[in-house]
């Protein structure tokens, strides 16, 4: 079975970086040649060249898994529906991102909760690591990372707002044609755990 990784703790939403990244290929550019000309040339605005080593993987990751009707999608639409876009990206690389919003967001969409609180997200991240001897593994400030990037990525794409120590719930609207382009690639569960679609 495929197991966690911690790579989540150094790879944040990265919207506009992401977005900039597509533009270039959307644009003819090969992949490989934008990989080194973000680092030479610093494409993404970054401000080390550490940081830019950092982004370069998880960016051009999850522009991986965006067909080219996609890709457009993400760069022309309207912004929610683009974060929408890269939520999907994000969870089609990164398991522990995918099961959170499977198994903890999507839960609350369908019980019609209002938040997800602080208690909740340490439960479910104390049943991942009995399952996982990857987690369990894991240092205390690590493990508190992870739970800390996978609420700062559904706060930067709208999926929850931060109130003290609870989340609130913002219930996305999807839009037609991003549904019918998950069901297209066998991804509809993916349209049902972040936005509700039945």
């Amino acid at each position: 079975m495929e197991d966690y990784s911690a790579k989540l703790t150094g790879e944040p939403f990265m919207y506009y970086e992401t977005k900039t990244i597509a533009t270039y290929i959307l644009e003819g550019y090969d992949v490989n040649t934008l990989k080194s000309r973000n680092i030479e040339e610093n494409l993404i605005k970054h401000k080390t060249i550490g940081s830019i080593k950092r982004a370069n993987p998880p960016i051009f990751r999850r522009l991986s898994v965006m067909d080219k009707e996609m890709m457009y999608d993400f760069v022309h639409t309207d912004i929610e529906n683009s974060k929408y876009i890269l939520v999907y990206a994000i969870m089609k690389t990164d398991k522990l991102v995918r099961d959170f919003i499977i198994e903890v967001y999507k839960d609350k969409l369908f019980m019609r909760s209002e938040y997800i609180k602080k208690f909740e997200i340490d439960n479910w991240y104390e049943k991942k690591c009995i399952l996982s001897q990857f987690l369990k593994e894991r240092s205390e400030s690590t493990s508190a990372k992870l739970k800390q990037v996978i609420m700062k990525i559904l706060q930067d794409s709208g999926l929850v707002i931060k109130e003290k120590d609870r989340f609130k719930i913002i219930r996305p609207l999807l839009k037609e044609r991003f549904i019918k382009q998950l069901d297209k690639n066998g991804d509809i569960e993916y349209a049902k755990a972040i936005g509700g679609v039945i």
